[in-house]
């Protein structure tokens, strides 16, 4: 599997990664065209695990020093968390300190062994 930030426009790939967010979009409470908005003004990214079609997708925001998990969907737990050390380094490089994932409660398990943490109703984890 092979995993790793997606620059728009995304073309064909992007009715996959409709199809592996839409859950975690429609449950958020957000709208496709934040979504499409967002990755294509640059304010959030998309990150793909693909073997011959794309597996799991998540998008991120970087807020000031904030990297946000704000939509993961797919095969997550074997697409993206494995790979997730990719997205934390390039959110460094980018001057990111911490980053944090909103209302993935059962993630705090997985993710412990990554040095996540939990504070309140969040996923935290420092990065400096």
């Amino acid at each position: 599997m092979r995993f790793g930030f997606v620059a728009p426009p995304f073309g064909r790939l992007w009715s996959d990664v409709q199809t592996l967010l839409d859950r975690a979009v429609t449950k958020g409470g957000n709208e496709w065209d934040d979504v499409e908005e967002a990755l294509s003004d640059g304010y959030a990214q998309l990150w793909l695990a693909v073997t011959d079609k794309p597996q799991a997708a998540m998008v991120t925001k970087l807020d000031g020093t904030t990297l946000e998990v704000w939509l993961a969907g797919g095969a997550v737990l074997s697409g993206c968390v494995p790979f997730l050390e990719t997205t934390l380094t390039a959110a460094r490089e980018a001057g990111a300190t911490d980053a944090r994932i909103i209302g993935r409660k059962g993630w705090a398990r997985v993710l412990a062994p990554y040095g996540w943490r939990t504070a309140g109703d969040e996923l935290v984890k420092d990065l400096a």
